[in-house]
């Protein structure tokens, strides 16, 4: 093999998902998908599945993975004991006693009925056959949209909402935005969900005293409730609209109630359809 070819191969190798830290069992669903595209391709044409089979199991061989983004989709969809079983699953921290305890003992004091909150402070209204965010608030939130660029910064925002300091926060926007509070780890649907997400928390800390008073976890929850009730696309401001749909990763096909623009595709939540079912109105 020529230098040439050897420095071809080291730039196209992508040792963060081979070698050592190659996924076993993403690479074996990887190889029997290329093994059912090759056999699908076949049926049009021998020597066309052939090319299609070597550079399937050459991306495999040097990438780790054929499907794009693999390790992240099997991190974001499949169950945290799936992950487990695979060696994928983050390592556990020792948390700090007191630390525990008194989240637990601000949890128990101040947590709330979550639906009863949300129309309590004139949030969401119902609307018939469901529920919708009062025009209000969908106001409120999309002033706080308007009112930072869609493509700024939002590490101390999220360090307010989270109560923690900016040094504590990472965001990675790309391809599906991560925000790393401390050592937990967050995942978001697209850039303007995150967004939306922010522009809610900061409409509901001013709308009302009670929502910093909320525990953090069953904050996020409504934060994600209240993106899912949006109708207008924070991106390009087309229609959101609600649809269920099968997602399929490297591990597993599930179904989700897809929130999303109709115009850009922007998606705004992945909801579960056995919990969300018929509590959501276009």
């Amino acid at each position: 093999m020529s230098l040439d070819e050897s420095s071809l191969l080291d730039r196209l190798r992508n040792p963060d998902h081979t070698g050592e830290n190659r996924c076993w069992p993403c690479t074996v669903v990887n190889v029997a998908i290329a093994g059912i595209l090759t056999a699908l391709v076949a049926v049009v044409a021998v020597e066309l599945a052939a090319v299609v089979a070597v550079v399937s199991l050459v991306a495999i061989a040097l990438r780790g993975y054929l499907v794009p983004g693999t390790p992240r989709l099997t991190q974001t969809y499949l169950p945290e004991r799936v992950l487990r079983a695979f060696g994928k699953a983050p390592a556990p921290t020792e948390p700090d006693d007191f630390e525990t305890l008194e989240k637990v003992r601000h949890h128990r004091e101040n947590a709330v009925d979550a639906d009863a909150f949300l129309a309590d402070e004139g949030v969401l209204t119902d609307a018939g056959d469901g529920r919708k965010l009062t025009d209000g608030f969908a106001a409120a939130v999309s002033d706080e949209l308007d009112a930072r660029p869609a493509d700024a910064d939002l590490t101390d925002p999220l360090a307010d909402a989270f109560g923690t300091e900016s040094a504590d926060v990472t965001v990675e926007r790309d391809p599906y935005p991560s925000v790393t509070v401390g050592n937990r780890i967050r995942e978001w649907p697209s850039w303007s969900a995150l967004r939306v997400d922010v522009a809610a928390h900061e409409a509901l800390t001013d709308w009302t005293d009670r929502w910093t008073d909320v525990p953090l976890e069953q904050r996020v929850n409504m934060l994600e409730t209240v993106r899912s009730h949006r109708t207008v696309c924070p991106a390009c401001g087309g229609r959101v609209e609600r649809a269920n749909e099968v997602q399929t990763s490297c591990c597993g096909v599930h179904e989700v109630v897809a929130v999303a623009c109709t115009d850009c595709g922007a998606r705004l939540a992945e909801l579960d359809p056995t919990t969300h079912a018929g509590r959501l109105v276009s």
